[in-house]
């Protein structure tokens, strides 16, 4: 009999670690992503303002994108101020190295899952006015090149590296100074460039780290997920729905993570604060059910 018990209190033990296991799994799954922005390498590039001010846009670029990211609620941004500050202490250069010790050291300070390092690595307007028929016509081009890298401070990989370019053209706009480093052209005009920039690796980073989410209720064809416009969610997005399975231990019986099965693809056709409408791209054997897990592809 008490061998019996004590073999009922071992299952029952083993049950309540593996749904532990479970719960602390899709929590860290459904919390929000740590991820701090450093302030981008400007390489010098300057806007001379009216009252005599400069401008610097490597530090436009990182506001701009810290901002951007903020308000997808998948993610949640580190001030700057914070990585200065821990950047300041452990003597490794206001602008952040980029080797992995450095990464893995504030992941762990501040609690991060990434870093996004950038650098300005142009900036410049060109003057592309016209004459015709001895009527000028001013145009201005202006062009930002940005390099950025996001390192996953866990691992000390890089997810994604790439170089972007904002550009803005401007017509009846004709400034003294262009081609200069240090340049007459307003700072509203170079913002224009480098949010076009800040928008693209807005949607790189998104790409890099999948929105999740799961299956809230199913209704015929429609199908509901529980996220929605507040997590960057957009109507014509894919997703992957599946199930989790059976939970993967090693040898020594740790358990180490589990096995996922694929029911089927779903794209967005409709956009709430907190919800989604899809409908089913292809379906495999298995049907949905409330509960099954999503991640955008």
């Amino acid at each position: 009999m008490k061998s019996l018990l004590l073999k009922k209190a071992k299952y029952l033990l083993l049950c309540a670690i593996i749904l532990c296991w479970f719960t602390s799994a899709i929590t860290a799954e459904c919390a929000p992503k740590r991820i701090g922005v450093t302030q981008f390498e400007s390489n010098n590039f300057q806007i001379n303002l009216p009252d005599g001010q400069c401008y610097d846009i490597g530090l436009g670029a990182s506001d701009m994108l810290t901002t951007e990211l903020s308000k997808n609620k998948n993610f949640e941004v580190v001030e700057r101020e914070q990585i200065k500050s821990v950047l300041k202490e452990q003597a490794f250069g206001l602008s952040g190295a980029v080797d992995m010790a450095t990464s893995a050291k504030l992941g762990q300070l501040l609690g991060l899952k990434y870093i996004v390092y950038g650098k300005i690595l142009s900036a410049g307007a060109e003057d592309k006015s016209t004459e015709l028929l001895g009527v000028r016509i001013n145009k201005l081009s202006v062009k930002v090149q940005v390099s950025v890298r996001m390192i996953d401070t866990t691992t000390g990989a890089i997810v994604w590296a790439d170089q972007v370019e904002g550009k803005v053209d401007k017509k009846g706009v004709k400034i003294d100074g262009v081609g200069s480093t240090r340049t007459q052209v307003s700072a509203s005009i170079y913002d224009e460039a480098i949010r076009s920039a800040i928008s693209q690796i807005v949607e790189r980073i998104g790409r890099a780290s999948p929105t999740e989410g799961a299956i809230a209720k199913v209704i015929g064809k429609k199908v509901f997920i529980d996220i929605g416009i507040e997590q960057g969610v957009q109507p014509g997005q894919t997703f992957v729905v599946y199930r989790e399975g059976e939970v993967i231990t090693n040898a020594s019986g740790e358990i180490i993570g589990v096995d996922k099965n694929d029911i089927c693809t779903l794209k967005i056709v409709r956009v709430e604060g907190n919800m989604s409408i899809a409908e089913i791209v292809d379906q495999k054997p298995l049907f949905i059910q409330q509960g099954d897990r999503v991640h955008s592809i």
